[in-house]
């Protein structure tokens, strides 16, 4: 089933690139339906790992998020991730980011970098796709608590 969801998400984002490309607004009549600021991004969703654990602590699973979520904010202020946050339910998908990069490679590199993923406990699945330039979005962190 990944592969088949693989192919239709690549083959919506190509047959949207497709008419847009190929045909001018005038000749285009999907051109009222499209936004004129679309922009290519990759889905990078986080999927929960098949892997069994033996037993985790409340203390080790708490480090693993903050390690998680440090990675994340990383991300967001290096401008990397421009939307993240995690599913609601508990299902096999734990979290989605759309990722700012020059290539597939590059956002595949950042979605693997997330600790969570690097020790097992955690996959990536990252998919091109076009949306609305979502340059307008902000996160609002609270200020670090600086070490002494």
């Amino acid at each position: 089933m990944n592969s088949r969801v693989n192919i239709l998400l690549l083959t919506l984002a190509l047959g949207v690139a497709g008419v847009v490309g190929a045909q001018g607004p005038a000749e285009n009549p999907l051109a009222p339906y499209i936004p004129k600021n679309m922009k290519a991004y990759y889905l990078d969703l986080l999927v929960k790992s098949d892997k069994v654990e033996g037993e985790v602590t409340p203390a080790e699973n708490a480090e693993r998020m903050q390690k998680h979520l440090a990675y994340i904010r990383s991300q967001v202020e290096a401008g990397k991730f421009v939307l993240v946050g995690p599913l609601t339910e508990d299902n096999r998908i734990r979290g989605i980011a759309v990722i700012q990069a020059a290539s597939l490679e590059e956002a595949q590199r950042i979605a693997g970098g997330d600790p969570a993923v690097q020790s097992g406990h955690m996959t990536v699945e990252v998919h091109p796709i076009l949306l609305e330039d979502l340059g307008g979005v902000r996160f609002d962190y609270p200020a670090m608590k600086q070490d002494k």
